[in-house]
């Protein structure tokens, strides 16, 4: 049934989470910051808002890294220079390439299908990490919000990913990604069935309904044969 299939890459081919908690704490701690589970807590809460926001059209990528250290900060009266920590966080963060449990092996399997990257991010960081992590040569083509001009999950981006894939046919292909707001919104947006990844069984709170939902990389070649039968 499916021929073409579309990958977030944070929290679902990288373990995006464990990267980020690490660089965090690594920025925090080089400049004498707290890391307590507070302040750890409160960064995580501001920068999903400001990520909900941008992908909602209403603030811009800069936007998100000038406002979620400086914002923090203030509101833990912490006397630092917010950008200065911004900065070294999105270096070290831009280094980090944890891959997800199963899905190294699961990618090297699907060589009946086609595979692309769909991520909100920067398109230089995201080949490096996927470089790095050794799966760059599994995927046909990158699309990355920053170099489209316009995030997931908006109809725009998804226009543009569809233009640039050889006989695309939204019929045969799939979405698959960690994010409710990003990668399913965007697939419902495009016409497309969706597989949520769901690895820590969060319960769905939204309006959407995927397609597919799935918590282990290493069940998908088996959702897709089931689809294919």
């Amino acid at each position: 049934m499916y021929q073409t299939l579309l990958f977030d890459i944070d929290d679902t081919i990288l373990d995006f989470e464990a990267g980020e908690l690490r660089s965090l704490t690594t920025a925090l701690t080089d400049y004498h910051l707290p890391t307590t589970p507070a302040v750890i807590a409160a960064y995580l809460k501001l920068n999903a808002f400001l990520w909900t926001e941008y992908e909602a059209g209403r603030i811009s990528r800069e936007q998100i890294f000038a406002r979620r250290f400086t914002e923090l900060f203030a509101q833990f009266h912490l006397a630092a220079d917010g950008m200065a920590v911004e900065h070294h966080y999105h270096r070290l963060l831009d280094q980090e390439a944890v891959v997800a449990r199963h899905a190294a092996d699961t990618l090297a399997a699907l060589g009946d299908y086609r595979l692309y990257i769909v991520s909100n991010g920067i398109e230089a960081v995201q080949q490096a990490r996927l470089t790095k992590a050794g799966l760059i040569d599994q995927f046909s083509d990158l699309f990355v919000s920053d170099a489209i001009g316009v995030p997931k999950p908006s109809v725009a981006f998804f226009d543009y990913v569809a233009k640039h894939i050889p006989d695309y046919d939204a019929a045969t292909t799939l979405i698959m990604g960690d994010s409710l707001t990003s990668d399913i919104q965007g697939g419902v947006n495009a016409g497309l069935d969706t597989i949520w990844y769901n690895p820590r069984f969060k319960p769905n709170r939204s309006h959407l309904v995927p397609t597919y939902q799935l918590s282990d990389w290493a069940d998908l070649p088996q959702l897709l044969a089931g689809a294919a039968g």
